[in-house]
């Protein structure tokens, strides 16, 4: 009984939260996909909105922590994410924070946000991020990993370009 209440409560909130995610409400979404995590927190698709809702609701270090976790587990779940089916905003997004202005650029956590959210889109760009990132912080292991896993990403989708 325990268990079919626990599963109950998980996708009552998943649904919530993922009603909140279409409406684009960020901060409701992310409440109630963090308490469906917290029930379930192996849940990739889960994962993956909570990475947006973080990111838009100025918490780049949960989404980033979120987001390399899940990346490790499995780069190709956020890679793969099909935009219109999953109904992903992150073209939006990306367009609407454009290009990093001057006064930006030392901005980590937007780059962050930037790199994250291109891995949804746009490998190539992702890494670019990641890597502008990474020449601030060259002894940041988590970074490292990311690029690394990204430009090996990117070899199998292009071999004969590497």
């Amino acid at each position: 009984m325990a268990e079919i209440l626990r599963l109950f409560f998980v996708m009552m909130s998943e649904m919530l939260g993922n009603q909140y995610f279409l409406a684009r409400n960020y901060e409701n979404a992310a409440k109630n996909l963090q308490y469906a995590l917290d029930i379930d927190p192996s849940n990739k698709a889960i994962r993956k909105k909570i990475i947006i809702c973080y990111s838009q609701t100025g918490e780049i270090q949960k989404a980033f922590n979120v987001f390399y976790n899940l990346i490790m587990e499995d780069i190709d779940c956020i890679i793969n994410t099909d935009i219109v089916a999953d109904d992903c905003p992150c073209p939006d997004l990306v367009k609407y924070y454009g290009k990093i202005f001057s006064y930006e650029e030392n901005s980590i956590d937007l780059k962050l946000m930037l790199g994250m959210l291109w891995l949804y889109c746009e490998v190539q760009t992702s890494l670019n991020f990641f890597k502008s990132v990474l020449e601030e912080h060259p002894n940041d292991k988590r970074l490292k990993s990311i690029s690394s896993m990204i430009e090996e990403k990117i070899r199998k989708i292009n071999p004969q370009t590497h």
